[in-house]
């Protein structure tokens, strides 16, 4: 062969090899790269992210750490899945295991009522949950469970402590019971210090030995109107009546009581309603003005403080120590001064009287003599309250004495003098004469019955009256929508007021309190609801029981009046009706209230209803209610609706 063609032939062989090695090199590529490509879209999918693959020619090559043996397998059966096992070379590894330790178990109970709460984690406890049958011997009991049960065994001391916490569940209606293992921690409210020692006295003796126990019971103290205290003192003794705002006061008013005089146990009333913080103070500087009289005595009722010389005292003494107590006493008191005279010599006059005379048209007219400006004006408002605006001409004016009491009595004799129709009433010392005629039934006695409780059965009394039939009239009833409007005026002026997160009133919105009852008593036919209202900070449920708790506070508040009012219901709105922006410091101060409406119907058929509808609504909801407790979706919870159609690489893969 010549020698070209050999050298051609060996180059062609030669380009050849070298064209087969290229495309054999570029196949081995694209099968690395494809192999790649599938195991790790399988690990992806699988959710072996932590997983690496590198494919070597035909074979693959797996590593990385993985979190468990469990994950490290399944990342090695999805790449199995896509790829030939014996083309696999695992080189995975397992993290070391970090020992898993069980929660800190706890329970929280909130009782408020019938409304019950339960937060916390919980061990595995079966079937047999004491909580949940302590909780079904509770009337229409309303439940929030937020529990989140676990499978861990309960530690030692958990079914002890929640087999406690059931039974103080069902005894305490408002209360945050605390379950811990081997522990429980209570902290309630009740009504009164007695009933706080009861319950204290039983929850120790319901304790088992092996639970430990924590208390935090308190008692809210009452509201008293008037707020009083009375001090009499003779030569010879001194007794004493009181109310105090705390226990140290009732002991300091108690030790100048002592001091003075007053022997045997001595103790004040403790609860809220005084005028100021210092009550204590100045009751205690008033007692010592009588001290230093030596006799006499001294009433306080609110911010009135009236003292009383005993008879025949020196007027210029009198005068020095009670300008020494009116310059003591706080500028929200005031002093009325009483200076007991001695009984006039046979024959002596200008003794003081008092006169009321009711025409059978025109004004009731006044006259006589008051002690002092305060008590003429008190005398005026009083009358005008039983005949009318405007229909009382006072004509009384203030003496140089008057006996003690004689206030009292006048107003007494007004009310008497409301008894008849037309007729005169005259009262001194001595006698109370009685003339006219009216049409209250059994008007005699009913005069007498009155006049015997404000002058006692043994004063002197000459009732001449005539009984007239009586006549059927129109019941002056006033609108309720005008007292509904009044009731907002109050409030608008002075808010009733509560500290944070308290149901508690503070002690300055007793007066609106106090204007509010006075109002209703007028309406006292009508049904007005108290609705208590939050802003938007904390959870709803929460806002829902703090405003239900301060509407009955309020409602509590106005029945402690003692004063004829219409029916009364308390709603709490929580903070599902604002009037102001949440967003802002003053609109959530404005959501922050309690408002009065006026109720049509009937409250009895009202309540009747609203039972009906709630009783149709949880059979509704029980009824639609799946086995084993499913989850609620929350409301703002949105579902994408997706089709999913499976590729290839995918098909038929987990």
């Amino acid at each position: 062969m010549r020698p070209a063609a050999i050298a051609f032939a060996a180059a062609g062989f030669i380009v050849s090899a070298a064209a087969a090695a290229l495309v054999a090199n570029f196949a081995v590529v694209k099968l690395e790269q494809a192999t790649e490509r599938l195991t790790k879209t399988a690990l992806v999918a699988s959710g072996q992210s932590w997983a690496e693959v590198r494919a070597d020619g035909t074979l693959v090559i797996l590593t990385g750490t993985a979190p468990d043996e469990k994950k490290r397998i399944q990342a090695l059966d999805s790449v199995t899945a896509v790829v030939s096992s014996s083309r696999i070379r695992n080189r995975t590894e397992v993290a070391e295991s970090v020992p898993v330790t069980a929660p800190d178990f706890a329970l929280e109970i909130l009782r408020n009522g019938s409304d019950i709460s339960l937060i916390g984690i919980t061990p595995d406890i079966g079937e047999d949950n004491p909580i949940h049958d302590a909780l079904g011997t509770i009337d229409h009991m309303s439940l929030i469970d937020m529990q989140e049960p676990t499978e861990w065994e309960a530690p030692e001391g958990w079914a002890s402590a929640l087999e406690f916490g059931a039974q103080v569940v069902t005894g305490v209606e408002r209360a945050k019971i605390s379950i811990v293992p081997g522990a429980v921690t209570v902290v309630a409210v009740v009504k009164s210090d007695a009933e706080k020692n009861l319950l204290a006295q039983k929850l120790r003796n319901q304790k088992p030995d092996e639970v430990t126990l924590e208390m935090e019971i308190t008692a809210p103290r009452p509201i008293f109107s008037p707020y009083s205290l009375t001090f009499v003192k003779t030569p010879e003794s001194a007794t004493l009546l009181c109310q105090a705002l705390t226990p140290e006061g009732a002991a300091k008013i108690a030790k100048a009581a002592r001091a003075n005089g007053v022997s045997g146990p001595v103790g004040c009333e403790i609860g809220l309603g005084a005028p100021t913080d210092n009550w204590a103070d100045i009751a205690i500087t008033a007692i010592n003005a009588v001290a230093e009289m030596g006799a006499g005595s001294l009433e306080m009722q609110d911010s009135g403080v009236t003292l009383i010389s005993p008879e025949g005292f020196d007027p210029a003494t009198f005068n020095r120590i009670a300008d020494g107590l009116e310059t003591a006493l706080p500028d929200a008191y005031i002093l009325h001064r009483v200076l007991t005279r001695k009984p006039l010599a046979e024959g002596e006059q200008n003794r003081p009287t008092f006169t009321a005379k009711r025409p059978a048209e025109g004004q009731v007219t006044l006259g006589g003599v008051s002690i002092d400006e305060i008590s003429k004006q008190t005398l005026e408002s009083y009358a005008e309250a039983l005949f009318g605006f405007k229909q009382v001409r006072d004509k009384t004016e203030i003496a140089e004495f008057a006996p003690h009491g004689w206030t009292a009595h006048q107003l007494v004799a007004l009310d008497v003098l409301a008894l008849l129709d037309e007729g005169e009433i005259s009262i001194s010392e001595e006698e109370v004469v009685v003339t006219g005629k009216g049409q209250t039934p059994d008007l005699q006695a009913a005069i007498k019955t009155r006049l015997e409780e404000g002058f006692g059965a043994d004063a002197r009394f000459s009732i001449n009256v005539e009984q007239l039939a009586p006549v059927a009239v129109e019941p002056d009833i006033p609108d309720p929508k005008i007292c509904e409007s009044d009731i907002k005026t109050l409030l608008e002026k002075n808010r009733i007021l509560f500290p944070p997160s308290s149901a508690v009133i503070e002690p300055e919105s007793e007066k609106v309190i106090s204007e509010i009852a006075k109002v209703l008593n007028r309406c006292n036919t009508a049904w007005f609801e108290i609705g208590g209202h939050t802003d938007s900070q904390g959870r709803e449920e929460m806002n829902r029981n703090l405003s239900q708790a301060r509407a009955d506070a309020v409602l509590d508040a106005l029945l402690a009046r003692n004063l004829l009012l219409g029916p009364l219901t308390a709603v709490g709105y929580g903070e599902s009706q604002p009037i102001g922006d949440n967003e802002t410091e003053a609109g959530r101060l404005q959501n922050r209230r309690i408002e009065f409406k006026l109720r049509e119907g009937d409250p009895a058929t009202a309540a009747a209803e609203e039972a009906a509808q709630k009783a149709a609504e949880e059979a509704a909801a029980e009824a639609a209610v799946i086995p084993d407790r499913p989850l609620r979706r929350p409301e703002n919870l949105k579902i994408l609706e997706t089709d999913f159609t499976p590729t290839e690489e995918t098909n038929g893969q987990n």
